[in-house]
């Protein structure tokens, strides 16, 4: 797998991950904080934003673990294997709640 490929499913996750996230409700709760006057607060806009902020959210999150293993001497395209690899986790655990 090249690091192209490794960093376009780890974006690809995230996404998934902003669709199936518990904390996609909380966030949208949150609307009226994060949701510019100029935006009608529909629930698409509401849903499409709050989307996008839970998987940015997922994108830093996922990326820490891997930031840590490049410090201890991992090489690029191991860190990217190990950013994918919190990503499908934090995504497997929201479809497992999104489940039960």
């Amino acid at each position: 797998m090249t690091d192209e490929t490794a960093f376009t499913l780890t974006v690809a996750t995230c996404l998934l991950h902003g669709l199936v996230s518990p904390a996609l409700m909380i966030v949208a709760f949150f609307h009226p904080v994060w949701l510019p006057e100029m935006l009608p607060p529909t629930a698409e806009i509401v849903f499409y934003g709050a989307s996008l902020i839970v998987s940015t959210g997922t994108l830093l999150l996922s990326a820490v673990p891997a930031a840590v293993a490049e410090r201890m001497g991992a090489t690029p395209g191991g860190a990217l294997r190990v950013w994918l690899g919190g990503a499908a986790l934090l995504t497997a655990l929201g479809i497992l709640a999104r489940m039960g």
